[in-house]
């Protein structure tokens, strides 16, 4: 079917005014590589994107640069639309700030940054070398994350969540959130610094800054990737998991580097196993073949969990550190 026939298909399903604009379009202008892509979203594996900003510039077309709330219909080579996206979360960064997981977003080979920079250098390079500019590490892309609205003959999970860093298309969802762990007393593991922050701008500019690759973040250079999960029924957020780029010895050794929580509201209804199932993955993606991850234990909950997702019973261990025991397992 064409891109109206979808489009009209899914404002019937979704209960969505038909009026409501969108674009069609295919990934990478179309082609192989653009088909390949599509298919890619069809199977649940990329949920990013990325354009140059002189697409927009050279053609004095800014106002069409994405917005949160756009929809997409996605087109393949031959014509055919496959699926209804909508975007969930722009930002427009320097090119080498992009961070590893919005690489691992994008679906990509092997899902790491070191790809990722290499596939769109290639991609990005003729358009700007027509125009007589070059791609450099300060050069300007337009980031998005898209959520999978519609495809036919797809069944799509009604308690899906989707994935993205801070942002502050958030801002009074995260500082909901951060307000009933408070309340509950909760601790906010897997949220790196959102307890100590009242200004969740403050917070978002600490995350960003802790996952951008060139930032020197501490003495030794570590890096911390945040990522929140908001329920795509009512965007609330559910949940924050952290993975370290290059975690510490005491990580390695004693309390593992992947950390999460869910919000007080929202537990006991499986949110826990998605959020660490996904951490695991970009995990992997990251190159930790091995994790270590643990839970105090008394902790059943998260026992659980972790054995839901694979998790190995390894030892229980003494971090003299924090005067706690820790029961480690091996993913």
């Amino acid at each position: 079917m064409n891109a109206k026939e979808l489009w009209t298909e899914f404002c019937k399903h979704s209960d969505i005014d038909i009026t409501t604009p969108y674009e069609a379009w295919a990934f990478c202008g179309g082609g192989p590589d653009g088909d390949e892509l599509a298919d890619l979203v069809l199977a649940r594996r990329k949920f990013g994107t990325a354009t140059a900003y002189a697409e927009y510039a050279l053609e004095n077309n800014l106002e069409m640069i994405p917005k949160v709330g756009d929809y997409s219909v996605i087109l393949k080579d031959n014509g055919n639309a496959v699926c209804v996206l909508k975007t969930y979360d722009m930002y427009i960064k320097p090119f080498n700030e992009f961070s590893p997981f919005h690489a691992y977003s994008e679906g990509e080979g092997d899902r790491t940054l070191e790809t990722w920079r290499d596939i769109h250098n290639r991609a990005f390079s003729p358009l700007l070398t027509q125009n007589n500019l070059i791609l450099d590490g300060n050069t300007k892309i337009i980031c998005e994350k898209l959520s999978l609205e519609y495809a036919p003959g797809l069944n799509l999970d009604p308690e899906e969540l989707l994935f993205l860093e801070p942002s502050l298309n958030y801002e009074d969802e995260i500082n909901t959130y951060r307000h009933e762990m408070l309340e509950a007393n909760s601790s906010f593991d897997g949220c790196f610094s959102l307890k100590r922050h009242e200004s969740i701008a403050e917070y978002v500019e600490e995350c960003t800054k802790w996952s951008n690759p060139i930032s020197e973040t501490n003495d030794s250079n570590t890096h911390v990737n945040v990522i929140m999960a908001v329920r795509k029924s009512d965007n609330k957020v559910i949940g924050f998991f952290q993975v370290m780029s290059n975690p510490s010895e005491d990580m390695k050794k004693y309390t593992g580097f992947i950390g999460y929580s869910v919000r007080p509201s929202e537990r006991k209804k499986g949110y826990a196993k998605k959020l660490l199932h996904k951490a695991i993955d970009f995990a992997r993606c990251l190159g930790h073949h091995e994790i270590l991850i643990t839970c105090l234990p008394d902790n059943e909950a998260s026992r659980r969990t972790i054995i839901a997702n694979g998790g190995r019973f390894k030892q229980t261990v003494y971090y003299k550190k924090d005067d706690i025991n820790l029961d480690q397992y091996l993913l």
